[in-house]
């Protein structure tokens, strides 16, 4: 592959410090705790088909951005970027669609790589109108997401007494797999519902992969007209967010009528569940910036799978035995190899 000299994605001054490197990695680090975390409130919480929780989950959400807004001086609020919140949420909405069609593992699977794949490619070939990502050593970080993609396949086949908690930025809820009943009685049924899933779970990974995509592009046109701050971007984004849920949840209490579900048990771990993406979310903002979708993406996306299972194993007794510490193992061995060449990759870039 060679080495490859790219535009930078945002304006810099000169190669990228030591000490911004050192932040950018911080901010996944505060990243991947978070998402790696933040289904852990609601794990013995039933939270049903999941749209309350995702109703709660983007409250708590909303409620960091004021913070963070209020902590960052009131900053100017750009409509625009609301429309990066919205994106996430629509990719959000279709999973409780794609569990109960494919199921958690493989869902998660599926969006995890589309994900990753679509930030990264945004990056790489300047997609969606982002300015091409600068890296020194292209090569290294191609090995390294391919890698990291392949780290993500034995979370596919680990077998616990409970279900496997999610656990990206990707904001999945926490909903039984599919299982069996009529559908398997019929074939054709299953089969096409089985096929829409892993489409619609395609679709939700490109629109979780996109949702950087409009404060982004604010950030490169930058002032007099916009901020170059990554952090004057998070409470729009963040408002978006809670906004399309709303309005999500609203029409699914017209449409499910006595059959939606809310339950006040499932409001508080929800919304703790949201404070923790947001800071998550928040880190994320400025990983992109300081290192770059290129680099910060499969980072982010894929690491926060092994803390979620680590939780599993030492707070829920989940992922015991042989079969599942070795899969376990082996994903961690990937990861470790994979997040290094990425990290390599970027170089004095």
């Amino acid at each position: 592959f060679g080495s490859r000299g790219l535009r930078p994605s945002l304006p810099r001054r000169g190669s990228l410090a030591m000490s911004d490197a050192l932040v950018g990695y911080l901010c996944c680090i505060v990243s991947v705790l978070g998402f790696g975390s933040n289904y852990v409130p609601v794990k013995k919480v039933d939270v049903k088909d999941g749209v309350f929780y995702s109703l709660c989950l983007s409250f708590g959400v909303l409620l960091v951005g004021t913070v963070q807004f209020a902590a960052f001086g009131f900053y100017k609020f750009e409509p625009f970027a609301m429309l990066g919140g919205t994106i996430w949420a629509v990719g959000n909405a279709c999973v409780p669609f794609i569990i109960q069609s494919v199921g958690l593992g493989a869902g998660q699977l599926v969006w995890s790589v589309t994900n990753m794949g679509t930030g990264w490619a945004t990056g790489t070939f300047g997609l969606f109108g982002k300015e091409v990502d600068e890296v020194e050593f292209f090569g290294l970080n191609v090995i390294g997401l391919a890698v990291t993609v392949l780290s993500l396949a034995p979370f596919k086949f680990m077998r616990s007494t409970e279900e496997v908690e999610p656990s990206s930025n990707s904001g999945r809820n926490v909903l039984p797999e599919a299982s069996g009943g009529p559908l398997l009685s019929q074939p054709s049924r299953q089969s096409f519902r089985t096929i829409a899933g892993f489409l619609v779970a395609l679709g939700a990974g490109v629109f979780m992969g996109s949702n950087f995509d409009p404060p982004t592009y604010l950030q490169q046109i930058g002032p007099p007209e916009h901020s170059d701050d990554p952090m004057h971007y998070v409470m729009p984004h963040f408002l978006g967010v809670f906004l399309a849920t709303l309005v999500y949840f609203l029409v699914y209490c017209v449409a499910f009528g006595e059959k939606r579900f809310y339950d006040r048990r499932v409001a508080l771990p929800g919304i703790l569940s949201g404070v923790l993406w947001g800071i998550a979310q928040v880190g994320w903002f400025k990983a992109n910036t300081v290192l770059s979708y290129v680099v910060a993406f499969p980072i982010i996306v894929s690491t926060p799978g092994v803390l979620a299972a680590l939780w599993g194993v030492v707070l829920f007794g989940e992922n015991r035995g042989v079969r599942n510490l070795s899969l376990l193992g082996g994903v961690i061995a990937l990861q470790v190899v994979g997040v290094s060449l990425i990290a390599a990759s970027k170089g004095s870039a």
